[in-house]
Order: C-alpha cells, then sequence, then structure tokens
C-alpha cells in the first residue's frame, strides 16, 4: 500500500507547473505562424530576512519591481519558440551591516534571458480538449556582476513538463520545470497547480483562477506560494491578466528574504 502512494505521489508530483510562463499566459496563438508580444509588470515585498524557516532580521524588507517582455512565434500550433526578456526598474533590499543597523542596497537594469522551444501535442475529447507538453530551456546570462543582483548572471539549462485542459466551464493547469546551473547559482524544481472556472462576460472568455506554486533548490530552498487569478481574452487578440499570490511556507537554504507577496499585471497582444 506505502509503495503505491509513493508511486501515486511521483506520477502527480511529475505532473505538476508555474502555468502561465509562457507567452501568451500559456493561452495563444494556436495556430500555424501566430505570434504575439507580451508585458508583465511585476511587483514584490518581502518582509522579513530568513535562515532555514526562521526570521534572523524582522523588519529588513526587499521591493523589487521588474518589468517582463516577453514572445512568442508558432510553426505550427505544436511547435513554438519563446523567449522573456526582464529588465529591474528598481530593486530595493535590506541587509545587516553587522553594525546593529541596516544596510540599504539597490539594484536596476536587464536580467537574465530565457529561451524555449515548446512542443505540445493536442487532444480533443468528449466535452473536453488539452495539451500534453515538453519544452527544453536555456538562460541566457545578460545581468552583470553586482554584490546585489535579481538576477544571477549565469548560464542554465532546463527542462519542462505540462499538461493541461479544459471544459465550456472549468479550466486544470499544471507543469513542472526543471533548472541546472553550473556555477554558484543552486539548481532549481518548479511545480505548480492551476484550478480555473471560465465564464463569458459580454460575449468575450475569461477565467478566474486559483494557482500554486512550489519551488524547491538544491540548497534548502523551499517556497509555497498561491493566490488567485483573473485572466480575460478580449477578442482573441487581446489578453489581459492580474494575479497576486501570497507567500504561505518560506525556507530559505541561506540567508534570504521572505514572507511575502508579488502582484502581476499583464498585457498580451497575438496575430
Amino acid at each position: 500500500m506505502f509503495r503505491r502512494i509513493s508511486t501515486l505521489i511521483s506520477i502527480l508530483l511529475s505532473i505538476l507547473v508555474v502555468s502561465a510562463d509562457e507567452p501568451i499566459m500559456n493561452m495563444m496563438p494556436r495556430w500555424d505562424n501566430g505570434w504575439g508580444l507580451q508585458l508583465i509588470d511585476e511587483y514584490r515585498h518581502e518582509s522579513d530576512l530568513l535562515l532555514g524557516k526562521s526570521t534572523a532580521y524582522r523588519g529588513f524588507t526587499e521591493d523589487v519591481h521588474l518589468l517582463h517582455l516577453q514572445g512568442v512565434y508558432t510553426w505550427d500550433r505544436s511547435i513554438r519558440l519563446t523567449y522573456k526578456l526582464p529588465y529591474v526598474l528598481d530593486a530595493r533590499r535590506e541587509m545587516p551591516d553587522n553594525l546593529g543597523g541596516k544596510l540599504v542596497e539597490h539594484d536596476s537594469g536587464i536580467g537574465d534571458a530565457t529561451l524555449a522551444l515548446p512542443l505540445k501535442k493536442y487532444f480533443n475529447l468528449d466535452g473536453r480538449s488539452g495539451s500534453w507538453g515538453f519544452k527544453p530551456m536555456l538562460r541566457v546570462p545578460l545581468a552583470g556582476e553586482d554584490s546585489y543582483k535579481i538576477y544571477d548572471n549565469e548560464w542554465g539549462g532546463g527542462l519542462g513538463l505540462s499538461y493541461d485542459f479544459e471544459t465550456s466551464r472549468l479550466a486544470f493547469l499544471s507543469s513542472a520545470s526543471f533548472w541546472f546551473f553550473g556555477n554558484e547559482k543552486p539548481n532549481e524544481n518548479k511545480f505548480s497547480l492551476d484550478l480555473g472556472y471560465k465564464f463569458y462576460p459580454l460575449g468575450t472568455n475569461s477565467q478566474i483562477l486559483w494557482e500554486t506554486d512550489f519551488l524547491l533548490k538544491d540548497n534548502g530552498t523551499e517556497n509555497l506560494l498561491a493566490g488567485p487569478a483573473l485572466y480575460w481574452n478580449i477578442n482573441d487578440l487581446t489578453h489581459i491578466r492580474l494575479e497576486w499570490k501570497h507567500d504561505f511556507y518560506s525556507k530559505q537554504g541561506k540567508l534570504d528574504h521572505g514572507n511575502g507577496d508579488r502582484i502581476l499585471l499583464s498585457l498580451g497582444l497575438v496575430y
């Protein structure tokens, strides 16, 4: 019995992702020679400085404001090329200065780019349609070196798996991504599960989702974030998405910030 339960858990974990992680909002385009652009305005606030699961320095905050430029091109609906280019508009963190006070550090500028080649296998069943996905990924260092940096300026390789389906009223999105880095940056595993309800205001296509993300690094870091999201497909060409996630569980493998929230507002255009 224990072996069967362990096997079931392994299978479930193998299909869990950060959904809406691929442009355009993990939704479009789904036709040959389609392309799209997406802008994401992200703000996150971390309340404390943690070591392990303990608060090492309460009230030592970190605030990060990012702008993400993302794009996608589809040769046909099953083969895509995507890119992600983040830009740090402003980042500020408070660290101990070893004299009983706070040292305030800042960062800004371009971040590390990500290239991916998502491959999808679509299916249509009675009352349900969806896809399986596999994607190789490449992280390209562009951030530069600094004492405080949001991005790590390191090469990395990754693999992603995904499974999603939808009915006329329900949506299910899941995936897992695995990142491998060669130098000081720890390897990362990311899992996510999103459940959504579909509705159609004024003849448009919308979804309300509850999203759950889990991040695991090989230095012992574990983070569980969850929260609601609203997706609005206005006319198949214009897409808007608003999401909020709260850090429900934080364990830091090194002295780092946690116990926070993040808000993302996305605008996507496809042709």
